[in-house]
This record gives structure tokens, C-alpha cells and sequence, in this order.
């Protein structure tokens, strides 16, 4: 089973928490422009940290 972190944009405020946990390297980044972050949904590993630390809850763990 595949599972990957997904974003609910409207809820990200930019406070870049769960960059700060994420244990994987380019996985989570953040866009000045839009002041939030994206997600490279093929380099998680679906630990659920960044989940874990989003104030916002506006990452949720996503079974494909």
C-alpha cells in the first residue's frame, strides 16, 4: 500500500512545521509566493510526522 501526505491548501498558513520534521529531503517545500508549501508526493514516505505537527491540520495521510 502507498501512502502520501496530501495538502489542503485553503488550510496552509505557511508556518513551515512540517518542513521542520519531515525526515526526507526535498519532500516538503515552501513557495513565498504563495506563502504556502507543496508537497513531492513521490519522495514520502508516508510517516505521518508532518501530519503530526501541522497546527492547521492541513496535511492528512492519503492512501492511493
Amino acid at each position: 500500500m502507498y501512502v502520501a501526505v496530501k495538502l489542503d491548501k485553503e488550510k496552509c498558513i505557511g508556518c513551515k512545521m512540517c518542513i521542520f520534521v519531515c525526515p526526507e529531503a526535498n519532500v516538503i517545500a515552501f513557495l513565498p509566493e504563495s506563502k504556502k508549501i507543496m508537497v513531492n508526493d513521490a519522495r514520502c514516505k508516508g510517516c505521518g510526522l508532518c501530519v503530526v505537527a501541522c497546527p492547521k491540520d492541513a496535511l492528512t495521510l492519503d492512501n492511493n
